[in-house]
């Protein structure tokens, strides 16, 4: 026949089983990973650099300053991005003056 166990043998045996999974855990985290761990720098300085350079806020635009100078002349290329950078200084001081009023 089945034996209901009471709660104190349920008690123990669920500690037992809480002891046994904390010693394998402590056993699992104790052995050294198979992998070992890489310390320093895993690419070229180089690379680092173009990456920060990227992620940089106005490299877009000196890279096209820089493309334009070549393909359309550097007179040209001013003309296109003096206007373009009035347009957006304007666009800026109108959209501050127009929030710092509401």
């Amino acid at each position: 026949m089945n034996r209901v166990p009471t709660n104190s043998e349920a008690e123990t045996a669920i500690l037992l089983r809480m002891a046994e999974s904390r010693t394998a855990l402590l056993a699992a985290n104790s052995t050294p990973p198979s992998v070992p761990a890489v310390l320093g720098q895993t690419r070229p300085p180089a690379v680092g650099l173009i990456a920060s350079l990227a992620d940089a806020p106005r490299v877009t635009l000196l890279l096209a300053l820089c493309v334009g100078t070549i393909v359309l002349g550097p007179r040209r290329t001013v003309g296109i991005a003096g206007r373009s950078g009035i347009a957006a200084w304007l666009g800026g001081t109108v959209r501050k003056a127009v929030l710092k009023s509401v």
